[in-house]
């Protein structure tokens, strides 16, 4: 006898998934986002139909990365702004000078950072030093002044810290400044966090290890084999691996908070102790890289 076969014809759920829905149109601001992990960030977040706001030193880089992503993602609203976070004036001036669609921040990404030399803290010039702090710390906080206010007016947004596991524990081969400014953002975002406990205003730090980026290179000055030993033996993190760190932590159901997330690759336990595949004298081959 023959039996006909049933045709069973299962619905395909074609709404956005949670992450899309809970950024798409979102504006988000990165600072630092010519490269590394600002410049992957915005890749990502572009990935799920958030406008963008992106601020940096260097203008030629944005606009770069301004037509990468409209080449992957054409309907992206970007606006780029070449500032120096240092610049507490300038920074008020971008924020205040944003087109009237992208006023209201939804998330910002305070990135921008830098370490200069792995000098020992006696060998520090002022003009490092000043650098260090003023950009890693005293930038951090302007843009967060700048933005804070129209957050707290409209009770929601995400501000989103860039630390370090150095902001932990430092290494001590030459870590003391950029240590210095990265427990300075630890305590920073803590209190930060106190102080908007009454508000639906989330703050968020992501703490990376290793990451593979240009940062080291331009740490050493431009010094190609020092880098090249720097991420020797081992599998570092890249900046895709952080972007999408900060994509889970700001895609969040509006009530949970990933406060702090350490974010390290599989060869490294802690700032100074990294698996390496190789018998290279890590710190002997570094410090004599760094002296030519």
């Amino acid at each position: 006898m023959y039996i006909p076969r049933l045709a069973l014809i299962i619905p395909v759920n074609i709404q956005p998934t949670t992450m899309n829905a809970e950024l798409s149109g979102r504006v988000v601001l990165i600072t630092g986002a010519s490269a590394g992990i600002g410049e992957a960030t915005a890749l990502e977040f572009a990935k799920y139909n958030s406008k963008l706001i992106l601020l940096a030193r260097r203008a030629e880089k944005l606009q770069k990365l301004k037509s990468q992503i409209l080449e992957k993602y054409p309907n992206t609203q970007i606006h780029t702004c070449e500032v120096d976070v240092r610049n507490k004036q300038a920074i008020n001036d971008a924020i205040a000078n944003l087109p009237q669609e992208l006023k209201d921040i939804d998330v910002l990404v305070n990135n921008a950072g830098l370490a200069i030399g792995f000098e020992a803290l006696e060998d520090q010039t002022q003009e490092g030093i000043q650098t260090v702090l003023e950009t890693n710390v005293n930038g951090l906080i302007y843009v967060t002044q700048a933005v804070l206010p129209r957050m707290k007016e409209r009770n929601c947004g995400d501000i989103i810290m860039m630390g370090s596991i150095s902001g932990k524990q430092s290494h001590g081969y030459g870590n003391s400044i950029y240590s210095a400014s990265k427990f300075a953002v630890e305590g920073i975002t803590d209190s930060l966090r106190k102080e908007l406990i009454k508000t639906k205003i989330r703050v968020l730090l992501i703490r990376p290890g290793s990451v593979n980026t240009e940062f080291t290179l331009n740490r050493s000055r431009g010094n190609q084999e020092f880098f090249k030993i720097y991420y020797s033996g081992y599998e570092p993190l890249n900046a895709k691996d952080i972007a999408e760190c900060i994509i889970f932590g700001a895609s969040r159901p509006a009530n949970v908070v990933i406060s702090e997330l350490t974010v390290l690759p599989n060869a490294q336990a802690d700032v100074s102790l990294i698996h390496r595949d190789t018998d290279l004298n890590f710190m002997n081959a570094l410090s004599e890289q760094y002296k030519k």
